[in-house]
Protein backbone atom coordinates (compact mmCIF):
# COMPACT_ATOMS: atom_id res chain seq x y z
CA UNK A 1 0.00 0.00 0.00
CA UNK A 2 1.36 3.58 -0.85
CA UNK A 3 2.14 6.19 1.83
CA UNK A 4 -0.59 8.67 1.80
CA UNK A 5 -0.11 11.95 3.93
CA UNK A 6 -2.92 12.88 5.86
CA UNK A 7 -3.16 16.85 6.44
CA UNK A 8 -4.10 18.41 9.78
CA UNK A 9 -7.07 19.60 8.26
CA UNK A 10 -8.58 16.77 5.89
CA UNK A 11 -10.54 17.20 3.07
CA UNK A 12 -14.23 18.15 3.79
CA UNK A 13 -16.63 15.19 3.76
CA UNK A 14 -18.89 17.42 1.46
CA UNK A 15 -16.29 17.80 -1.11
CA UNK A 16 -17.92 17.00 -4.63
CA UNK A 17 -17.15 16.98 -8.30
CA UNK A 18 -18.69 20.01 -10.04
CA UNK A 19 -19.19 20.86 -13.31
CA UNK A 20 -22.07 22.86 -15.21
CA UNK A 21 -25.32 20.79 -15.13
CA UNK A 22 -23.67 18.14 -12.51
CA UNK A 23 -22.41 17.35 -8.69
CA UNK A 24 -21.27 13.98 -7.90
CA UNK A 25 -20.38 13.41 -4.32
CA UNK A 26 -17.07 11.72 -3.60
CA UNK A 27 -16.33 8.26 -1.46
CA UNK A 28 -14.55 8.01 1.52
CA UNK A 29 -10.86 9.09 0.49
CA UNK A 30 -7.79 8.77 3.02
CA UNK A 31 -7.78 12.58 1.99
CA UNK A 32 -10.88 13.15 3.76
CA UNK A 33 -10.10 11.18 7.21
CA UNK A 34 -8.17 12.52 10.36
CA UNK A 35 -5.50 10.46 11.09
CA UNK A 36 -6.73 9.65 14.18
CA UNK A 37 -10.41 8.57 13.70
CA UNK A 38 -8.39 6.26 11.02
CA UNK A 39 -6.60 4.69 13.27
CA UNK A 40 -9.76 3.91 15.30
CA UNK A 41 -11.13 2.31 12.28
CA UNK A 42 -14.15 4.90 13.24
CA UNK A 43 -14.25 7.14 9.67
CA UNK A 44 -16.85 5.18 8.14
CA UNK A 45 -20.86 5.56 9.27
CA UNK A 46 -23.35 2.71 9.08
CA UNK A 47 -25.53 2.62 6.48
CA UNK A 48 -28.92 0.92 6.37
CA UNK A 49 -30.30 -1.34 3.41
CA UNK A 50 -33.58 -2.91 3.65
CA UNK A 51 -34.88 -4.80 0.32
CA UNK A 52 -38.21 -6.55 0.44
CA UNK A 53 -39.68 -9.39 -1.31
CA UNK A 54 -43.23 -9.82 -1.90
CA UNK A 55 -45.92 -12.52 -1.62
CA UNK A 56 -44.37 -14.85 0.85
CA UNK A 57 -41.48 -17.87 0.64
CA UNK A 58 -41.61 -21.83 -0.21
CA UNK A 59 -41.77 -22.26 3.69
CA UNK A 60 -40.16 -26.14 3.43
CA UNK A 61 -37.29 -24.95 1.36
CA UNK A 62 -36.64 -21.84 3.50
CA UNK A 63 -35.32 -22.41 6.97
CA UNK A 64 -31.82 -24.07 7.21
CA UNK A 65 -31.48 -27.07 8.82
CA UNK A 66 -29.48 -26.62 12.07
CA UNK A 67 -29.06 -23.55 15.02
CA UNK A 68 -25.75 -21.46 15.33
CA UNK A 69 -22.70 -21.50 12.63
CA UNK A 70 -23.14 -24.99 11.49
CA UNK A 71 -26.16 -24.86 9.78
CA UNK A 72 -26.64 -26.07 6.26
CA UNK A 73 -28.36 -22.87 3.61
CA UNK A 74 -31.68 -24.33 2.79
CA UNK A 75 -32.35 -24.98 -1.17
CA UNK A 76 -34.04 -21.12 -2.19
CA UNK A 77 -30.88 -19.43 0.69
CA UNK A 78 -27.94 -21.55 -1.55
CA UNK A 79 -27.13 -18.56 -3.38
CA UNK A 80 -25.73 -17.41 -0.12
CA UNK A 81 -23.50 -19.63 0.81
CA UNK A 82 -20.26 -17.77 -0.43
CA UNK A 83 -21.23 -15.03 1.76
CA UNK A 84 -21.84 -17.43 4.94
CA UNK A 85 -19.29 -15.39 7.17
CA UNK A 86 -21.86 -12.16 6.13
CA UNK A 87 -25.51 -13.60 7.07
CA UNK A 88 -27.36 -14.41 9.83
CA UNK A 89 -30.54 -16.45 8.89
CA UNK A 90 -33.45 -14.76 11.49
CA UNK A 91 -36.29 -17.90 12.43
CA UNK A 92 -39.36 -17.02 14.53
CA UNK A 93 -39.76 -13.57 14.31
CA UNK A 94 -43.05 -12.04 13.47
CA UNK A 95 -45.50 -9.13 14.08
CA UNK A 96 -48.19 -10.06 16.24
CA UNK A 97 -50.10 -6.79 15.45
CA UNK A 98 -50.69 -7.99 11.71
CA UNK A 99 -52.00 -10.76 12.53
CA UNK A 100 -55.93 -9.32 12.35
CA UNK A 101 -55.53 -7.76 9.19
CA UNK A 102 -56.81 -9.44 5.68
CA UNK A 103 -54.66 -10.68 2.97
CA UNK A 104 -51.13 -8.86 2.15
CA UNK A 105 -51.89 -4.89 2.30
CA UNK A 106 -51.76 -5.25 6.59
CA UNK A 107 -48.68 -6.87 6.40
CA UNK A 108 -46.72 -4.82 3.83
CA UNK A 109 -47.54 -1.50 4.50
CA UNK A 110 -46.87 -2.34 8.59
CA UNK A 111 -43.24 -4.08 7.62
CA UNK A 112 -40.95 -1.69 8.87
CA UNK A 113 -43.06 -0.21 11.58
CA UNK A 114 -44.27 -3.41 13.67
CA UNK A 115 -48.27 -1.59 14.06
CA UNK A 116 -51.75 -2.37 13.00
CA UNK A 117 -52.64 -0.17 10.21
CA UNK A 118 -55.68 1.31 10.21
CA UNK A 119 -58.05 -0.12 7.81
CA UNK A 120 -59.88 2.21 5.15
CA UNK A 121 -60.49 2.07 1.63
CA UNK A 122 -58.73 5.31 1.06
CA UNK A 123 -59.03 7.93 3.42
CA UNK A 124 -57.64 7.94 6.74
CA UNK A 125 -54.03 5.81 6.32
CA UNK A 126 -52.75 5.36 9.53
CA UNK A 127 -49.68 3.21 9.91
CA UNK A 128 -46.70 4.06 12.09
CA UNK A 129 -43.18 5.77 11.54
CA UNK A 130 -41.10 2.91 10.28
CA UNK A 131 -37.52 1.81 11.20
CA UNK A 132 -35.70 2.82 8.17
CA UNK A 133 -37.33 6.32 8.81
CA UNK A 134 -35.88 6.33 12.67
CA UNK A 135 -32.64 5.78 11.26
CA UNK A 136 -32.96 7.89 9.22
CA UNK A 137 -33.72 10.82 11.56
CA UNK A 138 -30.56 10.63 13.21
CA UNK A 139 -28.24 9.86 10.36
CA UNK A 140 -30.31 11.98 7.70
CA UNK A 141 -28.63 15.32 8.76
CA UNK A 142 -25.39 14.07 7.81
CA UNK A 143 -25.89 13.13 4.46
CA UNK A 144 -26.94 14.78 1.12
CA UNK A 145 -31.11 13.23 1.23
CA UNK A 146 -32.11 11.64 4.71
CA UNK A 147 -32.82 8.22 2.50
CA UNK A 148 -33.50 6.79 -0.96
CA UNK A 149 -36.91 4.54 -1.51
CA UNK A 150 -36.30 2.46 -4.94
CA UNK A 151 -38.64 -0.16 -6.47
CA UNK A 152 -40.02 -1.48 -9.88
CA UNK A 153 -43.30 -1.41 -9.97
CA UNK A 154 -45.89 1.81 -9.51
CA UNK A 155 -47.71 2.75 -6.83
CA UNK A 156 -51.09 1.50 -7.20
CA UNK A 157 -53.87 3.48 -6.24
CA UNK A 158 -57.59 2.05 -5.90
CA UNK A 159 -59.38 -0.41 -3.35
CA UNK A 160 -59.08 -3.95 -3.25
CA UNK A 161 -62.50 -4.48 -2.67
CA UNK A 162 -61.69 -8.40 -1.93
CA UNK A 163 -60.39 -6.86 1.79
CA UNK A 164 -61.46 -3.98 1.40
CA UNK A 165 -58.41 -1.83 1.96
CA UNK A 166 -56.55 0.77 0.08
CA UNK A 167 -54.15 -0.45 -2.20
CA UNK A 168 -51.62 2.36 -1.03
CA UNK A 169 -50.75 0.00 1.43
CA UNK A 170 -49.35 -2.37 -0.64
CA UNK A 171 -46.94 0.01 -2.33
CA UNK A 172 -45.25 1.12 0.50
CA UNK A 173 -42.80 0.09 3.52
CA UNK A 174 -41.07 3.29 4.63
CA UNK A 175 -43.30 5.96 6.33
CA UNK A 176 -42.03 8.86 7.15
CA UNK A 177 -44.54 9.54 9.61
CA UNK A 178 -47.53 7.45 10.86
CA UNK A 179 -49.89 9.23 8.10
CA UNK A 180 -47.00 9.65 5.62
CA UNK A 181 -46.04 6.79 3.21
CA UNK A 182 -42.82 7.31 1.13
CA UNK A 183 -43.35 6.35 -2.52
CA UNK A 184 -40.26 4.16 -4.01
CA UNK A 185 -38.94 5.55 -7.29
CA UNK A 186 -38.93 3.14 -10.23
CA UNK A 187 -37.13 5.18 -12.66
CA UNK A 188 -33.20 4.30 -12.75
CA UNK A 189 -32.94 7.86 -14.92
CA UNK A 190 -34.96 9.42 -12.37
CA UNK A 191 -32.45 8.61 -9.33
CA UNK A 192 -29.09 8.47 -11.23
CA UNK A 193 -30.37 12.14 -11.84
CA UNK A 194 -31.08 12.88 -8.50
CA UNK A 195 -28.23 11.33 -6.86
CA UNK A 196 -25.36 13.15 -9.85
CA UNK A 197 -27.19 15.85 -11.70
CA UNK A 198 -27.42 19.75 -10.15
CA UNK A 199 -31.13 20.28 -11.38
CA UNK A 200 -32.45 17.44 -13.97
CA UNK A 201 -35.53 19.81 -14.92
CA UNK A 202 -32.90 22.55 -16.54
CA UNK A 203 -30.79 20.01 -17.77
CA UNK A 204 -33.76 18.50 -19.81
CA UNK A 205 -34.20 22.14 -21.04
CA UNK A 206 -30.30 22.36 -22.31
CA UNK A 207 -27.53 21.20 -24.23
CA UNK A 208 -26.69 18.77 -20.82
CA UNK A 209 -29.42 16.09 -21.87
CA UNK A 210 -26.94 14.06 -23.65
CA UNK A 211 -23.77 14.69 -22.28
CA UNK A 212 -22.31 12.52 -19.34
CA UNK A 213 -22.20 13.46 -16.07
CA UNK A 214 -18.40 12.47 -16.08
CA UNK A 215 -18.04 14.68 -19.23
CA UNK A 216 -19.44 17.60 -17.30
CA UNK A 217 -16.93 17.06 -13.92
CA UNK A 218 -14.06 15.97 -15.90
CA UNK A 219 -12.00 18.75 -15.40
CA UNK A 220 -12.76 18.89 -11.62
CA UNK A 221 -11.68 15.49 -11.21
CA UNK A 222 -8.68 15.64 -13.26
CA UNK A 223 -7.45 18.74 -10.17
CA UNK A 224 -8.59 16.02 -7.63
CA UNK A 225 -6.34 13.25 -8.61
CA UNK A 226 -3.30 15.58 -8.60
CA UNK A 227 -4.01 16.84 -4.79
CA UNK A 228 -4.89 12.97 -3.60
CA UNK A 229 -2.28 9.88 -3.45
CA UNK A 230 -1.80 6.39 -5.12
CA UNK A 231 -4.56 4.99 -3.32
CA UNK A 232 -7.51 7.69 -3.50
CA UNK A 233 -6.78 7.89 -7.23
CA UNK A 234 -7.61 4.33 -7.50
CA UNK A 235 -10.99 4.31 -5.31
CA UNK A 236 -11.88 7.34 -7.31
CA UNK A 237 -11.23 6.07 -10.60
CA UNK A 238 -13.13 2.91 -9.11
CA UNK A 239 -16.14 4.75 -8.57
CA UNK A 240 -16.13 6.94 -11.70
CA UNK A 241 -15.61 4.02 -13.58
CA UNK A 242 -18.92 2.62 -11.64
CA UNK A 243 -20.92 5.67 -12.52
CA UNK A 244 -20.11 5.15 -16.12
CA UNK A 245 -21.30 2.09 -15.89
CA UNK A 246 -24.51 2.39 -14.66
CA UNK A 247 -25.05 5.56 -16.82
CA UNK A 248 -24.17 3.21 -19.73
CA UNK A 249 -26.78 0.37 -18.55
CA UNK A 250 -29.68 2.72 -18.28
CA UNK A 251 -29.22 4.47 -21.30
CA UNK A 252 -28.64 0.88 -22.91
CA UNK A 253 -32.45 0.24 -21.54
CA UNK A 254 -33.94 3.32 -22.61
CA UNK A 255 -32.60 2.18 -26.39
CA UNK A 256 -34.03 -1.00 -25.89
CA UNK A 257 -37.26 -0.08 -24.61
CA UNK A 258 -37.84 2.46 -26.93
CA UNK A 259 -37.07 0.31 -30.66
CA UNK A 260 -39.49 -2.58 -28.96
CA UNK A 261 -36.15 -5.04 -29.10
CA UNK A 262 -37.39 -9.02 -29.21
CA UNK A 263 -41.11 -7.78 -29.48
CA UNK A 264 -43.36 -9.34 -31.63
CA UNK A 265 -46.37 -6.87 -32.94
CA UNK A 266 -48.92 -8.29 -31.05
CA UNK A 267 -46.65 -7.45 -27.73
CA UNK A 268 -45.93 -4.41 -28.66
CA UNK A 269 -49.27 -3.37 -29.12
CA UNK A 270 -49.80 -4.90 -26.21
CA UNK A 271 -47.35 -3.07 -23.97
CA UNK A 272 -48.29 0.29 -25.78
CA UNK A 273 -52.13 -0.09 -24.52
CA UNK A 274 -50.70 -0.95 -20.72
CA UNK A 275 -48.08 2.30 -21.87
CA UNK A 276 -51.31 4.18 -21.99
CA UNK A 277 -53.11 2.96 -19.12
CA UNK A 278 -50.38 2.99 -16.75
CA UNK A 279 -49.67 6.75 -17.95
CA UNK A 280 -53.37 7.80 -17.44
CA UNK A 281 -53.87 6.36 -14.01
CA UNK A 282 -49.93 7.39 -13.00
CA UNK A 283 -50.50 10.85 -14.10
CA UNK A 284 -51.27 12.47 -10.46
CA UNK A 285 -47.96 10.51 -9.58
CA UNK A 286 -45.83 11.79 -12.94
CA UNK A 287 -44.58 8.34 -12.93
CA UNK A 288 -43.40 7.27 -16.62
CA UNK A 289 -45.38 3.72 -16.52
CA UNK A 290 -42.81 2.39 -19.31
CA UNK A 291 -40.44 1.58 -17.06
CA UNK A 292 -42.14 -1.25 -16.04
CA UNK A 293 -41.20 -2.96 -19.39
CA UNK A 294 -37.43 -3.30 -18.26
CA UNK A 295 -35.92 -6.57 -17.78
CA UNK A 296 -36.94 -7.20 -14.71
CA UNK A 297 -33.22 -8.79 -13.18
CA UNK A 298 -31.85 -5.42 -14.94
CA UNK A 299 -34.43 -3.46 -13.70
CA UNK A 300 -33.51 -4.74 -10.13
CA UNK A 301 -29.53 -4.72 -10.53
CA UNK A 302 -29.81 -1.03 -11.35
CA UNK A 303 -31.90 -0.66 -8.77
CA UNK A 304 -29.67 -1.97 -6.14
CA UNK A 305 -26.48 -0.58 -7.69
CA UNK A 306 -27.74 2.81 -7.37
CA UNK A 307 -28.56 2.28 -4.09
CA UNK A 308 -24.47 0.96 -3.67
CA UNK A 309 -22.69 4.24 -5.38
CA UNK A 310 -25.56 6.42 -3.11
CA UNK A 311 -23.88 4.94 0.27
CA UNK A 312 -20.23 4.78 -1.44
CA UNK A 313 -20.94 8.37 -1.79
CA UNK A 314 -22.52 9.27 1.06
CA UNK A 315 -25.77 10.76 -0.63
CA UNK A 316 -27.32 8.92 1.77
CA UNK A 317 -27.15 6.08 4.84
CA UNK A 318 -30.61 4.84 4.42
CA UNK A 319 -32.46 3.02 1.39
CA UNK A 320 -35.29 0.74 0.87
CA UNK A 321 -35.90 -1.14 -2.37
CA UNK A 322 -38.88 -2.89 -2.83
CA UNK A 323 -38.83 -5.71 -5.27
CA UNK A 324 -42.34 -5.77 -6.09
CA UNK A 325 -45.57 -4.10 -4.46
CA UNK A 326 -47.48 -6.77 -1.80
CA UNK A 327 -49.67 -8.06 -4.47
CA UNK A 328 -47.18 -8.32 -7.58
CA UNK A 329 -48.11 -10.32 -10.29
CA UNK A 330 -44.72 -10.03 -11.62
CA UNK A 331 -44.26 -12.37 -14.42
CA UNK A 332 -41.49 -14.43 -14.06
CA UNK A 333 -41.44 -16.64 -17.44
CA UNK A 334 -38.28 -15.60 -17.97
CA UNK A 335 -37.27 -18.23 -15.44
CA UNK A 336 -37.09 -21.56 -16.93
CA UNK A 337 -40.26 -23.38 -15.69
CA UNK A 338 -42.03 -20.41 -14.59
CA UNK A 339 -45.35 -20.39 -16.21
CA UNK A 340 -47.22 -17.78 -14.03
CA UNK A 341 -46.85 -14.66 -12.29
CA UNK A 342 -45.39 -14.29 -9.04
CA UNK A 343 -48.66 -13.88 -6.86
CA UNK A 344 -50.28 -16.56 -8.60
CA UNK A 345 -47.70 -18.92 -7.94
CA UNK A 346 -47.11 -17.83 -4.32
CA UNK A 347 -51.44 -19.04 -4.36
CA UNK A 348 -49.63 -22.71 -4.55
CA UNK A 349 -52.95 -24.11 -2.88
CA UNK A 350 -49.75 -27.02 -2.08
CA UNK A 351 -49.90 -28.19 -5.38
CA UNK A 352 -46.15 -28.98 -6.23
CA UNK A 353 -46.13 -28.33 -9.81
CA UNK A 354 -47.09 -24.37 -8.20
CA UNK A 355 -44.63 -25.19 -5.44
CA UNK A 356 -42.02 -25.97 -7.66
CA UNK A 357 -42.58 -22.20 -9.72
CA UNK A 358 -42.74 -20.52 -6.61
CA UNK A 359 -39.33 -21.91 -5.03
CA UNK A 360 -37.49 -20.80 -8.46
CA UNK A 361 -39.16 -17.47 -8.09
CA UNK A 362 -37.75 -17.26 -4.22
CA UNK A 363 -34.43 -18.70 -5.38
CA UNK A 364 -34.12 -15.52 -8.47
CA UNK A 365 -34.93 -12.81 -5.45
CA UNK A 366 -32.15 -14.61 -3.32
CA UNK A 367 -29.96 -14.51 -5.98
CA UNK A 368 -30.23 -10.64 -6.52
CA UNK A 369 -29.78 -10.48 -2.93
CA UNK A 370 -26.31 -12.04 -3.04
CA UNK A 371 -25.52 -9.71 -6.39
CA UNK A 372 -25.92 -6.80 -4.12
CA UNK A 373 -23.28 -8.30 -1.57
CA UNK A 374 -21.21 -9.32 -3.85
CA UNK A 375 -21.22 -5.61 -5.07
CA UNK A 376 -20.44 -3.90 -1.68
CA UNK A 377 -18.11 -6.48 -0.68
CA UNK A 378 -15.90 -5.36 -3.71
CA UNK A 379 -15.77 -1.68 -2.73
CA UNK A 380 -13.00 -1.50 -0.39
CA UNK A 381 -13.50 0.98 2.60
CA UNK A 382 -10.47 1.32 4.45
CA UNK A 383 -9.09 -2.01 5.91
CA UNK A 384 -12.80 -3.40 5.25
CA UNK A 385 -15.49 -3.15 2.76
CA UNK A 386 -18.83 -0.87 1.78
CA UNK A 387 -21.14 -4.41 3.46
CA UNK A 388 -18.37 -4.17 6.69
CA UNK A 389 -19.97 -0.78 7.17
CA UNK A 390 -23.59 -1.94 5.86
CA UNK A 391 -26.79 -3.93 7.83
CA UNK A 392 -29.00 -5.33 4.81
CA UNK A 393 -32.40 -6.83 5.72
CA UNK A 394 -33.76 -8.95 3.00
CA UNK A 395 -37.16 -10.64 3.62
CA UNK A 396 -40.82 -10.93 2.97
CA UNK A 397 -43.90 -9.40 5.24
CA UNK A 398 -45.61 -13.08 5.19
CA UNK A 399 -44.13 -16.56 5.51
CA UNK A 400 -46.29 -17.93 3.26
CA UNK A 401 -47.84 -16.53 0.30
CA UNK A 402 -51.09 -19.17 -0.01
CA UNK A 403 -51.75 -18.80 3.99
CA UNK A 404 -50.60 -15.07 4.92
CA UNK A 405 -49.19 -15.42 7.85
CA UNK A 406 -46.97 -13.04 9.84
CA UNK A 407 -45.78 -15.48 12.09
CA UNK A 408 -41.92 -16.71 11.96
CA UNK A 409 -41.55 -14.53 8.58
CA UNK A 410 -38.50 -15.29 6.26
CA UNK A 411 -35.57 -12.78 7.17
CA UNK A 412 -32.41 -12.43 6.62
CA UNK A 413 -29.55 -9.74 7.91
CA UNK A 414 -26.58 -9.23 6.49
CA UNK A 415 -23.02 -7.24 6.60
CA UNK A 416 -21.78 -5.84 9.68
CA UNK A 417 -22.46 -2.54 10.27
CA UNK A 418 -21.89 -1.38 14.20
CA UNK A 419 -19.66 -4.20 14.34
CA UNK A 420 -22.21 -7.45 13.91
CA UNK A 421 -21.37 -10.93 13.38
CA UNK A 422 -22.25 -13.29 10.89
CA UNK A 423 -22.09 -16.69 9.79
CA UNK A 424 -25.20 -17.55 12.11
CA UNK A 425 -28.51 -19.20 11.97
CA UNK A 426 -30.23 -17.47 14.89
CA UNK A 427 -33.18 -19.32 15.90
CA UNK A 428 -35.31 -17.35 18.72
CA UNK A 429 -38.54 -18.74 20.77
CA UNK A 430 -42.08 -18.34 19.29
CA UNK A 431 -43.84 -15.23 18.22
CA UNK A 432 -40.82 -13.11 19.54
CA UNK A 433 -41.50 -9.80 17.99
CA UNK A 434 -39.49 -8.55 14.71
CA UNK A 435 -39.35 -5.36 16.54
CA UNK A 436 -36.69 -6.68 18.86
CA UNK A 437 -34.44 -6.85 15.46
CA UNK A 438 -34.84 -3.55 14.84
CA UNK A 439 -34.43 -2.47 17.82
CA UNK A 440 -30.96 -3.75 17.65
CA UNK A 441 -30.29 -2.81 14.34
CA UNK A 442 -30.97 0.94 15.42
CA UNK A 443 -28.55 0.78 18.30
CA UNK A 444 -25.78 -1.31 15.67
CA UNK A 445 -26.40 1.77 13.48
CA UNK A 446 -25.58 3.94 16.74
CA UNK A 447 -29.62 5.40 16.92
CA UNK A 448 -30.06 6.09 21.27
CA UNK A 449 -32.86 4.01 21.55
CA UNK A 450 -34.68 1.94 23.84
CA UNK A 451 -38.10 0.62 22.38
CA UNK A 452 -39.60 0.55 19.32
CA UNK A 453 -42.80 -0.62 18.23
CA UNK A 454 -43.84 -4.04 20.44
CA UNK A 455 -40.37 -4.66 21.34
CA UNK A 456 -39.23 -6.38 24.63
CA UNK A 457 -36.03 -6.17 23.92
CA UNK A 458 -32.68 -6.20 21.68
CA UNK A 459 -32.62 -9.16 19.90
CA UNK A 460 -31.45 -11.90 21.73
CA UNK A 461 -27.63 -13.70 20.65
CA UNK A 462 -27.34 -10.99 17.75
CA UNK A 463 -25.43 -8.65 19.22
Amino acid sequence: MSYVSIPREPMSRRAALRGLGATIALPFLDAMMPSALAAQGKAFPTRLGVLFMPNGVRQDCWTPEGEGAGFKFSPVLQPLERHREHVNVLTQLGHANCQGGDGHYAKTANWLTGTTIEKTTGKNLHCGVSMDQVFAQQAGGLARFPSLELGTEPVMTGVDFNVNYTMLYGSHIAWRTPTSPLPPEINPRSVFDRLFRENADQRKASALENKSVLDLVLSDAKALRGRVGSDDQRRLDEYLESIRSVEHRIEADIARVASGENLDPLAKEAITQLDQRITTAMAQQKDPGGWLRLDHTEHSRLMMELMTLAFWSDSTRVSTFMFGWAVSGKNFTFLDGVKHGHHECSHHENKEEKLAQYQKINTWHVEQFAHLMDRMKSIKEGEGTLLDHTLLLFGSSMRDGNAHSPKNLPLVLAGHGGGLAGGRHLVSSADTPMCNLFLSMLQLGGVKAEHFGDSTGPLKGLV
